[in-house]
């Protein structure tokens, strides 16, 4: 009776084993009753032990870019591409799944699939794909990588000669963009004109002025825009303005110079800053017109006189203004090159800004031995810096004019354009500089070439 007891034992075992047997016949997929279908990856971050100088700049880069994952195309890539030059190679994957887990993880390369225990680094210069499996063994998911890199460097300014300034535009010329137009400014064949194009089309229309300025007298380099109006000077300290850039209307008869836009706390409290000849001397004054002017009282650099100093510069300088509303220690208008009423050359840069009490600070870097002091010295602002071109040399402060470093090579003039001065510069909307012409620096035929140049990483 024992007997038969124990041999019905050992029947149900032996089929029991069997049964399991049958089961879990595939030793690579295991199926759990009421495991989790749920095999996406719901984050994916890399992460890399820099070899090179390059990627002990890249890498610490990567690993705080962000990546997103389209699960709809099972697709994994970075929105922000990571920096030029960086070096596919093997990474530290972190991934994270649904909170049940996941069956097993696969990395299919083209022409093969190998198991991954999920902590090996992966060589994604290989192209794999990476597929999870679900809790439950069944369903799965393969991702696509798509490790995005900068192509070119963002850090490069690219130049292309984009077209060319009419033929009869003179060595005297002033370009000044006004919403989606420039407007060049010249002595053209002894007659004062103004050639007008579209800025997607380079299409020039000449337009002779013939109300207020002359030829003979017109100060050119004086040209401004402010709040949608052009305001220029004569040598005889009459000043004009005008909406179109054509027709011209006298204004105040005692200005001898436009220094700039003058930046307030608000837009509707900017001012042109202009020196004034007021009984032989000369004066800083604001004005929102050019008709009223209202003369500076207090200088922060001079607290017994509010006369200019002679060696603040008269003519020939390069005006550019900073604007930032939320720090009015940083709203500034600065001013460098030029001649000072002492007729000396200047290379030094000043900067103005508005005080309380119809307080001027003024201020200047007092020496500047990176660029000597040229005629024609073009400045700009781009990219959050203080720009100087002297010579077909770019220059560049990061304290608005206070210090000048040599712009990288990166950023540097193509050789192809003319070597010239007194160009005029303008950045537009799109962060392209744009250069118009200038003075050759020998022979007497003007430049008329129009270069526009772009950091690649400005891009809009």
């Amino acid at each position: 009776m024992k007997l038969k007891k124990f041999s019905y034992l050992l029947l149900f075992v032996t089929f029991s084993l069997i049964a399991l047997s049958s089961c879990n016949d595939n030793n690579t997929t295991t199926t759990t009753e009421g495991g989790s279908a749920d095999a996406q990856i719901y984050s994916f971050k890399l992460s890399a032990i820099a070899i090179s100088s390059i990627d002990s700049v890249n890498y610490p880069i990567m690993a705080k870019t962000k990546f997103s994952i389209d699960q709809s195309r099972n697709l994994i890539y970075n929105i922000d591409s990571l920096p030029y030059k960086t070096k596919i190679k093997k990474f530290a994957t972190t991934l994270t799944y649904s909170s049940y887990g996941i069956g097993k993880l696969q990395l299919v390369y083209p022409d093969s699939i190998a198991e991954w225990n999920g902590t090996d680094s992966i060589n994604y210069a290989l192209n794999p794909k990476i597929k999870v499996y679900a809790a439950n063994g069944l369903d799965s998911r393969e991702y696509t990588i798509d490790i995005r890199i900068h192509k070119i460097d963002p850090d490069t300014i690219i130049w292309h000669k984009v077209a060319t300034l009419p033929d009869a535009v003179g060595i005297q010329q002033k370009t000044v963009l006004k919403d989606n137009d420039f407007y060049t400014f010249t002595i053209a064949d002894g007659n004062l004109a103004v050639y007008k194009a579209s800025k997607g089309a380079l299409a020039w229309s000449k337009n002779p002025i013939t109300t207020g300025p002359s030829a003979a007298n017109i100060v050119i380099e004086s040209i401004t825009l402010f709040n949608n109006t052009f305001y220029v000077v004569d040598k005889n300290n009459q000043s004009y303005s005008s909406n179109d850039g054509i027709n011209w209307t006298a204004k105040n008869n005692e200005v001898k110079a436009i220094y700039g836009v003058l930046p307030g706390a608000s837009a509707a409290k900017d001012s042109l800053l202009v020196a004034t000849e007021q009984g032989g001397k000369y004066y800083f004054a604001k004005t929102a017109d050019m008709q009223t002017l209202v003369v500076v009282k207090n200088l922060s650099s001079n607290p017994f006189s509010n006369e200019i100093s002679q060696s603040f510069p008269a003519s020939g300088f390069s005006p550019v203004t900073f604007v930032n509303r939320t720090n009015l220690s940083s709203n500034i208008l600065t001013i460098t090159g030029g001649k000072g009423f002492d007729n000396q050359q200047s290379n030094l840069t000043w900067s103005l800004r508005v005080g309380d009490d119809n307080l001027l600070e003024l201020g200047s870097n007092q020496v500047n031995l990176l660029f000597g002091a040229n005629d024609g010295i073009s400045c700009f602002s781009y990219d959050t810096y203080l720009f100087a071109l002297t010579g077909n040399i770019l220059y560049k402060s990061d304290s608005m004019g206070v210090k000048w470093i040599l712009a990288p090579s990166k950023e540097s003039l193509s050789t192809s354009i003319p070597k010239a001065s007194g160009q005029s510069v303008i950045v537009d909307s799109e962060n392209y500089i744009w250069i118009f012409g200038g003075i050759p620096k020998t022979g007497s035929t003007p430049v008329k070439e129009i270069w526009r140049g772009r950091l690649n990483r400005l891009n809009p």
